[in-house]
């Protein structure tokens, strides 16, 4: 297994899409209720789905291949608003793995040959990690996976958009999607890049995530 730490001179998939799984602006970042109230988590959780969707496009040069997936009305509607392609889970949503499902699915039946499947908490988020993501992948069947600071989880993955695959965003993720991978004969690269692998899950994230920002603050104010 090879590492990708920057950009690669690989052909990109020739047609991808960025899928986007938000649970909602009310319901997401339930773990730091202990530091946030309601509407500061609501608050957070637009940031965040804004800042992931600027993101996407300016690297990609718009969002009419970026599907947010969603059961939440008003994420739905702020992607919808910024330009994304809006995918309404309904009232029977199954969690962040059948939200990657279904947008996975999406982006197949509209042409994709890849999907990058993107966590919306990456406050370091910029346009060369998902350049280095893109450019990692030397076939549509070669998944490319981004493991959280920890190694455990997965913060974005690139998998085919045109062969069904089971999610397993959760717990040691990073292990049973390189475990679907070798079941399938797929290589897998870990692509390793700092504004990959920070995400805000619980309070220590965003105390620390804080923490950075102010002294970003602090230094441009010298």
């Amino acid at each position: 297994m090879s590492r990708v730490t920057s950009h690669e001179s690989r052909a990109t998939p020739s047609v991808l899409w960025t899928v986007v799984p938000v649970r909602g602006i009310a319901a997401g970042k339930s773990r730091l209720a202990a530091v946030l109230d309601a509407t500061a988590r609501a608050a957070l959780n637009r940031r965040l789905l804004e800042h992931t969707l600027s993101v996407v496009a300016a690297w990609s040069g718009g969002l009419d291949r970026c599907a947010v997936v969603s059961s939440c009305r008003e994420a739905l509607a702020l992607a919808a608003r910024l330009g994304a392609v809006a995918v309404d889970e309904g009232p029977e949503a199954g969690g962040l793995n059948a939200a990657a499902a279904l947008g996975r699915e999406y982006a197949g039946a509209h042409g994709a040959s890849s999907a990058l499947v993107l966590a919306c908490d990456l406050p370091r988020l910029n346009g060369e990690a998902l350049a280095a993501m893109a450019g990692a992948a030397a076939s549509e069947r070669h998944m490319i996976l981004a493991p959280d600071r920890h190694g455990t989880g997965t913060n974005a993955l690139l998998v085919s958009a045109r062969a069904p695959f089971d999610f397993q965003f959760g717990e040691a993720s990073c292990a049973k999607h390189r475990a679907l991978a070798a079941a399938r004969g797929w290589p897998v690269e870990l692509c390793l890049r700092p504004e990959l692998e920070f995400d805000l899950d619980t309070p220590a994230d965003l105390a620390r995530w804080t923490e950075t920002a102010a002294e970003a603050d602090r230094r441009r104010m010298l």
